[in-house]
């Protein structure tokens, strides 16, 4: 019985954590004048930055506009001393203008606009270390925009610092870093991951007539209607992702973080009794949909030209389907090897299943009452709607 809990705990904490993690990126945009000046844009989460420098002062789960406007100081000066900017060794002083509030794809942002005052000739430099400390897994995305030159980065703790005023990188160095990011967004964002693994432990079983699980005959048909999941739920996750980025389709994260949630709910109760088609493929298909939805806001805003951004998207779906695979071949051959065991199909498949949903309850519960979806109805419309600035 001993090897059948170890086997119940790796599964469960491949699935997930104890919370659902919200992916953490800021959208930074550096422009450079043909004077040698430099000017930018920082738009950083509220969510994250009330996780550092605390913007709920009376703790009642919102975060108002006197609340951030009060807060604008330490906001500033906890940013800004994680940037830096430098020319021929020589750091930049970057002087922050008014704050002013965005969102994006439903979610709260600080706007801080910024100048740099730099050396006018010389090798410009960067080096990102916002949230790194505490979220090695934040991801800056930065736009650098130098006359008609426009290029892209993925910041990352092991890639924080670099030129910026060497022009673009070849296509192929930004394909790789988003291939990167979607890599990393589908296995550090374990409301994701935890889906594909409640549709992947039943990979090598079907079902009866009854509610009962037996076995598939055939590693080549298991990894046959695996790879036809595994690629209907990235499909879908395409054909949203490129409308949405491109802003044509718009739906506020309030609304698909939950549903998240209610997918993995529904696809873990479905493992225990039957509730949805047989076919698994159209379930990932029709999941995919709104798991696409939440990574929407992940690029838009980089604002990037059309070649960059078909670049971009198309190497984050890549990565993401990359990312899936990755859990498949970690969960197919164990679910293949174990799957004419009575012990794997009535202890271990219900219990995974039970754990995800109960998870799922969790964080659904967390979303619908997360801080950073109140704080858009704290903020006021007016103050939204006109991106206000503190002065």
């Amino acid at each position: 019985m001993h090897r059948w809990l170890a086997l119940l705990c790796a599964l469960i904490a491949v699935s997930g954590g104890a919370q659902a993690h919200l992916a953490s990126d800021s959208y930074l945009r550096i422009e450079i004048g043909a004077d040698g000046k430099v000017g930018g844009q920082w738009d950083i989460a509220l969510r994250d930055l009330d996780v550092v420098v605390g913007l709920d002062a009376n703790q009642d789960g919102a975060i108002t506009w006197g609340e951030l406007r009060g807060k604008a100081r330490e906001i500033e000066a906890y940013a800004f001393g994680r940037l830096r900017l430098a020319r021929e060794g020589s750091n930049c002083r970057l002087v922050p203008a008014a704050m002013m509030v965005d969102y994006h794809a439903g979610s709260a942002y600080a706007v801080l606009p910024f100048a740099a005052e730099c050396p006018l000739a010389g090798i410009l430099t960067l080096q990102y270390r916002l949230l790194f400390d505490v979220d090695p897994s934040h991801r800056g995305l930065l736009t650098v925009a130098a006359g008609d030159r426009v290029s892209s980065e993925v910041l990352t703790p092991e890639h924080a610092e670099i030129v910026l005023d060497r022009g673009p990188g070849s296509l192929v160095d930004q394909a790789a870093q988003f291939l990167r990011f979607g890599f990393d967004h589908i296995l550090l964002g374990y409301d994701h991951l935890l889906f594909i693994a409640v549709l992947l432990v039943t990979a090598a079983l079907r079902r009866t007539g009854g509610a009962g699980w037996v076995a598939i005959d055939g590693l080549g048909r298991v990894l046959v209607d695996t790879i036809k999941t595994l690629t209907a739920f990235t499909l879908a996750h395409a054909i949203v992702l490129t409308p949405a980025v491109l802003g044509l389709v718009s739906v506020p994260a309030r609304l698909v973080e939950p549903a998240v949630a209610v997918t993995i709910m529904l696809a873990a109760l479905d493992n225990i009794w039957p509730i949805l088609p047989r076919l698994r493929w159209q379930v990932a298909f029709a999941f995919g949909l709104i798991h696409g939805l939440s990574f929407a806001g992940a690029l838009g805003p980089m604002r990037l030209p059309p070649l960059g951004l078909a670049i971009a998207l198309g190497s984050f779906n890549l990565g993401v389907e990359a990312g899936q695979i990755a859990l498949a071949l970690l969960l197919v051959p164990i679910a293949f090897l174990m799957r004419h065991e009575s012990g794997y199909r009535r202890v271990v498949t219900p219990a995974v299943s039970l754990a995800s949903l109960i998870l799922a309850a969790a964080w659904f519960i967390d979303r619908v009452f997360a801080l950073d979806l109140l704080s858009l109805y704290s903020l006021s419309p007016a103050a939204m709607a006109s991106r206000p600035t503190l002065s």
